[in-house]
């Protein structure tokens, strides 16, 4: 039954395109990504009256929600699928093809701050970490033909008590006492989401399936994030510290604790079920978001970015010059994300080096997958 389901062809491969509820949620998360990173990156952000300190709680609340859900819609589909390379080179070519070029431009501009030790990460983008979501991914899409395996060849007992155990010390540890436990590196948290999202699909007759399909349950997330935002808006306000404070702070970064996972898990469900079918402009929209992400988090860009090009410094509290960044970041971002993609990267995936490493990493992981299976 397992492995049925896991062959299964998608549904959007069906009907000619990808369905688009889950691209909409792509276009949502990395908006919620980059107002975080307005409030916390930009030195605008101020908490001296209530207003501004709840409509600045309101541009971070949501940043680690999309952090998994971008993981729960690559698992979703990546569980039902043979691993391709195709995948994981494309997506380190992305990541090299911007940090490279964008931190050389900004090493010669003029009055430039870059040192040798940015242009060094630049160079290695994944192995140190400082885009740490895309590193952790890449990471995630070489796992991901073990934890398919795990999916594949597991029963669903023993699905479940890998779950759970895995939960417990996980996201038990963490929500209960708002701090990171032995499973502190997020590429655990990564792997959780992943082997959770492949139980629910492979299984959906499960009660949290089930409850996650209603609307009440998205409903219920979102009211959790609003009151979230409200607490902790008035707690900076307040100027309140202490453990009140790590808690509230906890709940909004922390990836693995029980409140960002069950928001996740709702807004996901949530989104894949509009019937919205395969809308072309939001399916392309929703393919520039990693190339909006790497653009804008940058190291070498991001100073630029937000006190040179866009001054926010000298706008501080401003609500409507905020959203107005955050709006010009993301259509900024994704037209020169679609240029490079249409002028570089399509034609770099059809050379035959490119074609030749995907098939020998695609050979090399059919014959891992057989020895294993």
């Amino acid at each position: 039954m397992a492995t049925a389901v896991l062959q299964r062809p998608q549904t959007a491969q069906k009907t000619g395109g990808r369905q688009s509820g889950l691209e909409l949620l792509r276009i949502v998360c990395m908006l919620f990504i980059i107002a975080d990173h307005y409030a916390g990156q930009s030195g605008a952000a101020v908490y001296d009256t209530l207003p501004h300190a709840l409509f600045f709680a309101l541009l971070g609340a949501g940043s680690r929600i999309g952090c998994s859900i971008f993981v729960m819609i690559g698992a979703w589909f990546l569980c039902g699928q043979p691993f391709h390379t195709r995948r994981v080179l494309n997506l380190w070519l992305s990541l090299w093809l911007y940090t490279v070029p964008l931190t050389v431009l900004c090493f010669f501009a003029p009055g430039s701050d870059v040192g040798l030790g940015t242009l060094r990460w630049a160079m290695f983008p994944v192995s140190t970490k400082q885009l740490w979501f895309v590193a952790a991914y890449v990471v995630l899409l070489l796992l991901a033909p073990v934890l398919n395996l795990v999916l594949r060849t597991a029963t669903r007992q023993t699905l479940r008590g890998l779950l759970v155990v895995f939960g417990v010390l996980l996201v038990g540890y963490s929500t209960l006492f708002a701090e990171d436990g032995v499973f502190s590196d997020v590429l655990w948290t990564f792997a959780y989401e992943y082997l959770l999202v492949g139980y629910l699909r492979l299984y959906p007759d499960n009660a949290l399936s089930r409850f996650l399909q209603k609307r009440r349950a998205a409903f219920l997330a979102l009211l959790f994030t609003v009151a979230l935002t409200v607490l902790r808006g008035t707690a900076l306000w307040q100027g309140v510290g202490g453990k009140p404070m790590q808690y509230l702070e906890y709940y909004r970064t922390a990836l693995c604790c029980a409140p960002n996972l069950f928001c996740a898990l709702a807004f996901f469900f949530f989104f894949k079920n509009l019937p919205l079918g395969s809308v072309r402009a939001i399916n392309t929209v929703s393919s520039a978001t990693l190339g909006v992400y790497i653009i804008h988090q940058t190291p070498a860009v991001m100073g630029i970015l937000w006190n040179g090009v866009f001054d926010s410094a000298q706008h501080p509290g401003s609500a409507w010059y905020a959203l107005f960044v955050i709006a010009g970041v993301f259509v900024g971002c994704t037209v020169i994300d679609l240029i490079r993609t249409r002028l570089l990267i399509r034609p770099l995936e059809n050379t035959r080096l490119f074609a030749a490493l995907c098939r020998k990493g695609d050979e090399l992981a059919a014959g891992l997958g057989k020895m294993f299976s």
